[in-house]
């Protein structure tokens, strides 16, 4: 599934008269990961008008997919932000429609997040890639300690402010996935995620953290083989 752009008809904020340009609707960051650095060095729908020559923001809806991630983005016109609960009830609904048609062959099954306008996306995901490079330092501290490496489900660990990797407990509980967190942090590795991981894991009543367990033995070879990063 590629990305999608359109032809539109542009207005400069500036007052100058309209013109037509392309500008991306739906961005699959697999695919086309080169859109995604787009919207990282804020170059994504930027245009420049050919009469006053200043360059502005196309402000309208984009959708943003990366699914090797289980990252679904619907970023709205910042325009359109005081309509904040009306636009959340449309992404649910849009959303279950592109389950059927857009999303059909897509493997995905997790809930959207929304933004309002680029920089807020662009603010989304330089987190997710903080996120990303600390999960791995983890995986890589866990993996030379000789133990197991679990991924979290993506989303789970997002809304709880959690690592996407850690080290896996004995069991299923939550307290030895406490108990593995807390021996990785022993070592030396500094990192706000898993300690944050292992404080809410080791509390009262804490439930069993929401788990990936079909990590292949070439992901774990492959975690052996990276050096942890101190940090």
């Amino acid at each position: 599934m590629r990305s999608i752009k359109l032809t539109d008809q542009v207005v400069c904020p500036d007052g100058c008269e309209a013109f037509e340009a392309d500008r991306w609707t739906f961005i699959n960051a697999q695919q086309d990961p080169e859109l995604k650095e787009a919207i990282l060095g804020g170059e994504l729908n930027l245009f420049c008008c050919p009469q006053c020559h200043s360059f502005f923001y196309g402000d309208s809806d984009l959708i943003y997919l990366d699914e090797e991630a289980e990252l679904l983005v619907f970023a709205f016109s910042e325009k359109n932000r005081n309509q904040r609960k009306k636009l959340e009830e449309k992404m649910k609904h849009d959303y279950s429609l592109l389950k059927d048609t857009l999303f059909k062959q897509v493997r995905l099954d997790v809930g959207p997040m929304y933004v309002f306008g680029l920089e807020e996306l662009k603010t989304l995901l330089l987190k997710e890639q903080a996120r990303i490079e600390e999960s791995q330092a983890i995986a890589a501290a866990a993996a030379a300690l000789g133990m197991p490496v679990a991924r979290l489900v993506p989303q789970w660990a997002r809304e709880n402010d959690f690592p996407l990797y850690t080290a896996a407990g004995t069991d299923e509980t939550a307290k030895t996935f406490a108990d593995s967190a807390r021996k990785v942090l022993q070592e030396g590795l500094k990192s706000p995620l898993l300690k944050h991981f292992a404080d809410q894991m080791q509390g009262d009543g804490a439930q069993a953290p929401k788990v990936y367990y079909e990590h292949t033995e070439k992901t774990q070879r492959s975690l052996k083989n990276h050096r942890p990063v101190r940090r």
